[in-house]
């Protein structure tokens, strides 16, 4: 079992995943800890696969080698630590230490079970003759493979809900497709190294990502004015309102707060109508302080009803945003739309700036924002 006969055998898996690390130099839209994540992942492949490689030397011997039960409950415990890796990925920046150590909890009760298992005879154990033979949990580890893969397509369908269904689609094709490799292997009692098949399944979902997030505004983690044009195209049928929104006095926390304060503003406003414009709703970033939603079969009702809820949340903030809408016939073009929406927008901005200077309130006064400067001065 020597190097070289190593990369002959698994020529395939190192060719992608030398691949996969290049692609992560070049990636412009993945974040740092991305990368890093991903990397990880592509060690503890090469990890299973060199130890696959060893376990199935230690078949050879005539007797039973100690290293060999080490090597399978090793092997074992890697699988599902792989697919929570994977799941961190995707995960935004608040998964915390804690859900890790949560979401590894059946992985780390299964290991004490693993690596006894040789003599208490409860998942597999070989004979001194060198044979395999299974216990009566002897399914286990694939139970907790499958919980995980379970588990990975429902993180997958949320961290894709507010986006695109074609993107969810993708992702649950990549994933469904690898685990359907792996029952086909274990129905046709068929021995084989899963790292080929994972290293195909990882660099074809670090595509998907690696799309995915080029359409994504990384400021506000809206999608961005490139998405706005393709899915303007493709789902032109669907689309059943426009709404056009922007944000009041931008250009002022810029000038007075700095860059900064403006780039919290919109984060807090992005953030604002991504969670309550409605089911039916999806948000663009096509502008500095622009946002442009599409409803997808929404009716003018609840179209409203959701502007409604925007605009209260979005007071809480103290940032204020102008909103207008036209709902779509399937003749009419989504640019003729958006003008019609355009135009109420900037007659609500008008209508709002009028109403606090009757008022004798500055559009773009923020508390804290005033006690800040005080506090400079």
């Amino acid at each position: 079992m020597g190097f070289v006969n190593y990369i002959l055998s698994n020529y395939v898996m190192v060719f992608e995943l030398i691949g996969l690390l290049l692609m992560l130099r070049i990636s412009a839209h993945i974040s740092a800890r991305m990368k890093r994540l991903t990397v990880a992942v592509v060690a503890l492949l090469v990890v299973e696969s060199v130890l696959f490689r060893v376990e199935k030397w230690t078949q050879t011997f005539e007797k039973l080698s100690v290293a060999r039960p080490m090597l399978t409950a090793t092997i074992y415990t890697l699988y599902p630590i792989i697919l929570v890796l994977v799941m961190r990925i995707t995960s935004n920046k608040e998964f915390s230490k804690k859900k890790l150590i949560i979401m590894l909890i059946p992985v780390l009760a299964g290991i004490p079970l693993y690596y006894s298992s040789q003599w208490t005879k409860i998942i597999f154990w070989y004979t001194e003759e060198n044979d395999y033979v299974g216990g009566p949990l002897s399914r286990w580890p694939y139970v907790i493979f499958g919980m995980y893969t379970i588990l990975f397509l429902v993180h997958n369908f949320v961290y894709f809900k507010k986006y695109s269904r074609l993107n969810r689609l993708v992702a649950t094709f990549i994933i469904s497709g690898s685990m359907v490799g792996v029952l086909l292997y274990l129905g046709l009692s068929f021995s084989s190294d899963y790292t080929a098949l994972f290293t195909s399944a990882l660099v074809l979902y670090y595509l998907c990502i690696y799309i995915h997030m080029s359409r994504i505004d990384p400021l506000t983690s809206l999608l961005n004015r490139q998405s706005y044009y393709q899915d303007m195209k493709s789902f032109d049928d669907r689309i059943t309102c426009v709404v056009s929104v922007d944000m009041n006095e931008l250009k002022y926390y810029n000038d007075t707060f700095g860059h900064e304060a403006g780039d919290k503003a919109l984060k807090v406003v992005s953030k604002v109508l991504w969670e309550n414009c409605g089911k039916g709703g999806t948000v663009y970033r096509v502008g500095g302080d622009e946002f442009v939603i599409f409803y997808e079969n929404t009716s003018e009702y609840d179209v409203k009803a959701n502007i409604d809820v925007m605009r209260s949340r979005m007071a809480k903030t103290g940032y204020i945003c102008a909103y207008g809408y036209s709902m779509k016939d399937k003749q009419e073009s989504i640019d003729a739309v958006l003008s019609e929406a355009d135009a109420k927008m900037y007659a609500d901005k008008a209508e709002t700036k009028k109403i606090m200077l009757e008022k004798g309130v500055n559009i773009h006064y923020r508390e804290d924002f005033e006690n800040d400067k005080q506090q400079n001065v």
